[in-house]
């Protein structure tokens, strides 16, 4: 899943790390709120300032497709923010159990996992292609 930029390629492998550790807590049989809380604030953060790198990236060798790739990451930062908002207010509401806090974070492990592999494997291999097309 390399894209041929050794800070871009470490970035993904954290990323992928923070997934798998989500998908340690979402094993568990309890749900550890801290433990997720903390994470998912991770995964948001680490995601803004990978997002914000890897844009950066792609400005400097003039991608053309810079335009989109941001419009993407966008997406991707407003799911995670409803995502977080959805998870803050059915946690503390008192009324939401932990095998629907469960099941909420499955369909959004899910969706991370998908997203993050064909993001990797799709979009960020177009301006991999592109550096190899201009050496």
């Amino acid at each position: 899943m390399s894209v041929g930029e050794e800070t871009i390629d470490s970035q993904h492998r954290k990323l992928l790390e923070q997934i798998n550790k989500l998908v340690k807590i979402l094993s568990s049989m309890e749900v550890d709120i801290s433990s997720l809380r903390e994470t998912i604030h991770f995964l948001y953060t680490y995601i803004k300032e990978h997002f914000d790198y890897e844009e950066k990236y792609m400005e400097r060798i003039g991608f053309p497709g810079l335009e989109n790739h941001r419009k993407i990451h966008r997406q991707f930062v407003r799911f995670y923010e409803d995502l977080q908002k959805d998870l803050k207010e059915k946690s503390t509401s008192g009324s939401f159990s932990s095998v629907e806090i469960k099941e909420l974070l499955k369909k959004v492990q899910t969706y991370l996992v998908d997203w993050l592999v064909h993001h990797i494997k799709g979009a960020d291999q177009e301006y991999a292609k592109y550096i190899e097309s201009k050496n």
